[in-house]
């Protein structure tokens, strides 16, 4: 009969240690990396509500003036006032930039071209 000592360095002996050496490290790197990830994304929010929100604003009012503006170049009043082609034109192509559909093609006149 192996006494205690015996059995447990064959045991100890046989054991994959690089592979358990390795395993250790991978789930050391992979909770570094968690534990990093973690603080960094809490600081990237931590910006975004500071900044972001300042940016968002300032995009939506410039957005507002564009609507404003269109609205004066697409009424009547205006055309009466400044005159037809140039104002409409303008109008047009504002509309086109706000909404990101191409203006319908007019001749001149003012009138649709006949096909």
């Amino acid at each position: 009969m192996q006494g205690c000592k015996e059995c447990c360095e064959r045991c100890v002996g046989s054991l994959p240690w690089a592979s358990l050496i390795a395993t250790v490290l991978l789930y050391m790197g992979v909770a570094l990396f968690c534990g990093c990830g973690h603080e960094a994304l809490s600081g990237t929010v931590t910006i975004l509500q500071n900044y972001f929100e300042h940016l968002l604003t300032a995009g939506f009012f410039v957005f507002g003036v564009l609507l404003l503006v269109e609205g004066f170049f697409t009424t009547g009043a205006i055309r009466d006032l400044y005159g037809e082609f140039k104002i409409t034109a303008c109008g047009r192509c504002l509309t086109a930039f706000v909404s990101h559909k191409p203006p319908k093609k007019v001749a001149v006149g003012g009138q649709e071209g006949q096909r």
